[in-house]
């Protein structure tokens, strides 16, 4: 957004002087991805990558977006900081016409029940900072065709509409997830390295379940990083003691936190990310301290930062988007996630990986069952999230909304009884849980 204090200058993420934006709006400062990064592909090819599973092709084209979202805008900031807030969008007033702050943030949307306001059983600290975007194609489409009103919906379906009307090739949505950090000491970090402590099978299977039932958290994994604020260059192997929670523990929020040694030291600055504001902190305070005090043993200070551990877009490239997502790991080269990174991917955002999928089912997996494709910091929590499909899941977004846990992979039948007398809503879970 324009005007954050997000720390670009140390972040060197690049410039914009080869990128040219496509067109926009006159005066319209929410800015579409630029020219050259394969952005909106042509659906025949996409599909043509699906169908012959050619896995490279369709992560070098969802690499090539990530490139163009996170090439800076002329404030500094990443393009996409300057896309619409959720809550400006599906707002029932006129919207801002300019970016003019963050966005507030709020828990992660996969803590929350499709029965709007209410939230689902969790437990106490497993909540994490999110906030969703979206670009201005997306937005001016649900603002025009009223997919921000609850009453639009429930006319569509009082006439029998099986689908609202697709999304245009252009839309984008985006959803972030950001982790604090003090601004002084070493903070604790969690790294996901695909070695659960919690039997996958563990975690909410259904809404409603014993909050203790957490799965795979980020405070189980078996590894964190130390991230220190105050030095831009960390000696290779330089490791610290840091506290933090007991993966092995029954339940580590309510354990004692024990000594993790042998830390490996990462600076912020590896890390897309900026400092909180007393603004910030007041728009989002019960959110960020439910998220500070169980990581710092406090709430938040002005100056402490959030550093974004993970970034999920979709674009309406093909009819049932494609989906990518990414998330901070500190040997971001090695493993199926690290591959097919393009040059045109830029400074700290070489920091993430990625997974990406175009369809429910292919390619398939070892077992020869249908297509995974997860975030841990989205979906390694519940059960059989890291076997789970975020297409399959935004599949079942419909009007009015059905809980969508457990997480699963598949799809189902266009004439499944499970969208009988419900109206789908293009995969976007926002424009059910969102209207107003």
């Amino acid at each position: 957004m324009r005007g954050i204090n997000v720390m670009l200058t140390s972040l060197a993420v690049g410039v914009l002087t080869s990128a040219t934006l496509l067109p926009q709006g006159p005066g319209d400062p929410h800015l579409p991805v630029p020219r050259g990064f394969d952005f909106p592909a042509d659906a025949t090819e996409l599909l043509a990558f699906r169908d012959t599973g050619n896995v490279e092709k369709m992560r070098r084209h969802s690499w090539m977006v990530f490139a163009g979202i996170t090439q800076p805008a002329p404030g500094g900031e990443a393009i996409w900081e300057t896309w619409w807030p959720s809550d400006q969008t599906f707002s029932t007033a006129a919207p801002l016409a300019a970016p003019g702050r963050r966005p507030g943030f709020r828990e992660l949307r996969q803590t929350l029940s499709p029965q709007r306001g209410t939230a689902a059983a969790q437990a106490i600290g497993a909540s994490q900072l999110s906030f969703v975007m979206f670009n201005s194609v997306a937005h001016d489409f649900i603002r025009r065709k009223k997919l921000h009103l609850s009453s639009t919906l429930d006319d569509l379906r009082a006439a029998g509409s099986a689908d609202i009307e697709d999304f245009p090739k252009e839309a984008m949505s985006l959803k972030t997830t950001w982790w604090p950090v003090a601004q002084s000491g070493l903070t604790p970090l969690p790294v996901w390295d695909n070695e659960p402590t919690r039997p996958i099978t563990e975690g909410a299977p259904n809404q409603g379940s014993p909050p203790a039932r957490i799965g795979n958290i980020p405070f189980t994994w078996k590894r964190v990083v130390a991230v220190d604020p105050s030095r831009d260059t960390i000696p290779p192997g330089e490791t610290a003691t840091v506290k933090f929670f007991n993966p092995t523990a029954a339940n580590p929020l309510s354990a004692p936190k024990i000594d993790r040694r042998g830390s490996k030291v990462v600076a912020l600055r590896q890390f897309y990310s900026f400092k909180l504001t007393a603004e910030d902190i007041s728009r989002s305070s019960a959110v960020l301290d439910d998220v500070f005090r169980p990581v710092l043993g406090r709430g938040p200070n002005p100056g402490d930062a959030v550093a974004l551990v993970a970034l999920h877009y979709t674009t309406k490239e093909i009819d049932d988007w494609v989906w990518s997502t990414f998330w901070w790991h500190d040997v971001p080269d090695a493993g199926p996630y690290g591959t097919n990174r393009p040059s045109q991917v830029q400074g700290v955002w070489r920091n993430y990986v990625m997974d990406t999928t175009f369809s429910m089912d292919t390619p398939r997996e070892g077992d020869g069952k249908p297509n995974a494709a997860f975030n841990p910091w989205l979906e390694a929590r519940f059960s059989n999230g890291v076997l789970s499909n975020c297409m399959t899941c935004h599949q079942r977004a419909v009007w009015p909304p059905v809980a969508f846990l457990p997480v699963t992979r598949g799809a189902l039948p266009a004439g499944d009884p499970f969208f009988a007398n419900r109206t789908r809503a293009d995969f976007l879970w926002s424009v059910v849980l969102e209207s107003q």
